[in-house]
């Protein structure tokens, strides 16, 4: 049995605003039958919700431009949300370690009661040597209102060396508690680089969706190929 192909070139749809929506139709369709198969041309990119790209990479950094098509450039958004976490959680821990180790330091080397004492009562053991060197600091300054009277904020330590060694500790808990605040800012930060990417590469594909209608070739409409075989 001889097989006969046949290639038809149709102009299917003139130019016009009316008839864009037919065009859009018409391009995305795929006609197939007994012997018949019907193949569209410029077939243009699906559009893109830029909204919606935005929104998802300020939630996930990378998951906006995946939707976009675009997780090739994603990728390093996501890549640093995850590194910048680790290093949050790590400096995170690392500082509470520190400082456990500076209050049960001050705990045993100035006798002070640490339990329930606030960030400025250990600022002020590892600043003088003892209570009373501190009262009366702060008797000479006017400030009344701050000196410890309490039996459970006298402190001694049993020298200066031991106070300076704790008041390392704690400056050193406090500046990896300082680098996480601000690796915390980071992370924002890349959140809202990532969602503003996002939205920008999502309406770059609606740019591209319109300009291939635009570009068809020849007069502008669908062009079809139509290839029948006996």
């Amino acid at each position: 049995m001889r097989k006969i192909a046949a290639v038809v070139l149709l102009a299917a749809v003139a130019a016009s605003p009316a008839m864009s929506q037919s065009k859009l139709d018409l391009q995305n369709r795929i006609i197939s039958g007994p012997g018949i198969q019907v193949m569209t041309d410029n077939v243009s990119p699906v559009r893109k919700s830029p909204t919606l790209a935005t929104f998802a990479s300020l939630l996930v950094p990378g998951m906006g431009e995946l939707y976009a098509g675009r997780y090739d450039v994603g990728k390093y958004s996501t890549i640093a949300e995850v590194s910048l976490w680790v290093l949050y959680v790590g400096l995170d821990l690392y500082s509470n370690q520190v400082r456990d180790d500076a209050v049960n330091y001050a705990a045993i080397n100035s006798g002070a009661d640490v339990t329930g004492k606030s960030s400025q009562f250990f600022v002020d053991i590892g600043n003088f040597l003892n209570t009373e060197d501190y009262n009366i600091k702060k008797i000479h300054d006017g400030y009344y209102g701050l000196i410890y009277s309490k039996p459970s904020y006298q402190w001694q330590w049993k020298s200066d060396a031991e106070r300076a060694q704790f008041r390392s500790l704690r400056i050193k808990a406090d500046t990896y508690l300082n680098y996480g605040r601000y690796t915390l800012a980071v992370i924002f930060l890349n959140h809202l680089i990532s969602a503003v990417d996002a939205g920008r590469l999502a309406a770059g594909v609606n740019a591209s969706a319109a300009t291939s209608l635009d570009n068809s070739p020849g007069t502008q409409g669908v062009y079809f190929k139509v290839a029948a075989s006996f």
